[in-house]
């Protein structure tokens, strides 16, 4: 409830901002939501995810989400983590801390690791889908322009 998962959304270079699937693009704005990922051939043809532009959430309320029950994926999974290693707890947040300290496990059928794995499996199917030549497109914020992730 200390409201930093939702206040620090562009961290580091600010390129990219909190990840949107298609179908959960209506919990915000026309204006502050950008494409993100996609692929083609010369060019983005197919949109995979979109991206919220703001650096604080503006469900967040007195460090409550007033969305909740209906926040994106990216946000249900947290604090679970996915990288090259398999599922990680996102370091540094207090909740994390508590929730290791009381049961040193996270259960699979718990939410977060369930939209982790939600996650996971859409990724896959995207970067399964290519057809020949296409490659991966990235949307730049601070360049305001897309950019070839696999030239």
């Amino acid at each position: 409830m200390c409201g930093r998962c939702c206040s620090n959304l562009r961290a580091g270079t600010g390129e990219s901002g909190l990840t949107l699937f298609p179908d959960e693009i209506h919990l915000f704005p026309e204006e502050k939501v950008r494409p993100h990922l996609a692929k083609g051939v010369d060019e983005p043809t197919t949109i995979f995810t979109y991206q919220y532009t703001d650096n604080v959430c503006m469900h967040l309320v007195d460090n409550m989400c007033q969305v909740y029950d209906d926040r994106a994926l990216m946000c249900r999974k947290f604090p679970v983590k996915l990288g090259a290693n398999g599922l990680t707890f996102s370091p540094g947040c207090k909740a994390v801390l508590n929730l290791l300290r009381t049961s040193k496990t996270l259960s699979d059928d718990a939410e977060e690791v369930q939209a982790a794995l939600v996650i996971a499996e859409r990724l896959m199917l995207f970067h399964r889908g290519f057809a020949d030549g296409e490659v991966d497109w990235r949307f730049n914020l601070v360049s305001d322009a897309w950019e070839k992730m696999n030239p």
